[in-house]
């Protein structure tokens, strides 16, 4: 999705996500931007997802915890960089209060890692080319092969961490925990989830979101998803 700082000024899309990503000791400029909001952080349980030379492990961690026992401050919790308004060449666009940074909607290492989960889930395919797939992206991560992983590693747990490290801060993990089923319930757990620290089951109704009360006013004959 383009965006343009003077075209298409909107307090949302990627202004949301690298403002809303900036507080506590974090240089607003370093971000190209003219402040930050001190609102988005990380969950401890991405941050661990990374193994060490993963350059795909982008996080502010000057003067930030990597625990959030209060959520309303901004130091608890790692800040995610992993998107600025900074232009390729290092210079910052002449617009500093609306982002000129493009959204990915649809990337090839997306692709690569549906090949594999489909394949993993006896979709058809070809095992080599699902494991070449998952290591094409991890040569890119680390710059080498020391992260490759054999065919052995190639599991659907471990998709669902690679989609975490490579897709986070671009709006998968939400779809992908329920795809996996992972997102309500007891079995996955992370922090904040249920609204406690330590993270606590949910409803399986949150699987699915409600149907609006003007749709379902306006047709009758619509009904509402279970638990709403």
């Amino acid at each position: 999705i383009r965006y343009d700082g003077t075209h298409t000024q909107t307090f949302g899309g990627t202004t949301f996500i690298i403002k809303a990503g900036v507080g506590g000791s974090m240089s607003p400029s370093a971000s190209g931007i003219d402040g930050g909001w001190g609102g988005l952080r990380t969950t401890p349980q991405m941050v661990e997802l990374f193994d060490d030379g993963d350059g795909r492990a982008m996080f502010y961690t000057d003067g930030q915890t990597l625990e959030i026992p209060d959520l309303g401050n901004f130091e608890n919790g790692y800040a995610v960089v992993k998107f600025t308004n900074i232009n390729r060449n290092g210079s910052t666009p002449e617009r500093t209060d609306f982002v000129e940074t493009d959204f990915p909607m649809f990337r090839l290492a997306d692709v690569y890692l549906m090949y594999a989960e489909a394949h993993l889930r006896n979709g058809g395919g070809d095992a080599a080319l699902a494991l070449s797939y998952v290591n094409e992206i991890r040569e890119r991560a680390f710059g080498n092969t020391s992260g490759n992983i054999t065919g052995n590693q190639l599991t659907l747990d471990f998709i669902l961490d690679e989609r975490a490290r490579e897709l986070y801060w671009e709006g998968h993990r939400r779809t992908d925990l329920v795809r996996f089923n992972r997102f309500t319930g007891d079995g996955y757990l992370w922090s904040w989830k249920g609204n406690i620290q330590e993270g606590a089951p949910t409803n399986s109704r949150f699987n699915v979101f409600p149907i609006p009360f003007a749709d379902t006013s306006a047709n009758p004959n619509l009904e509402q998803n279970d638990g709403y």
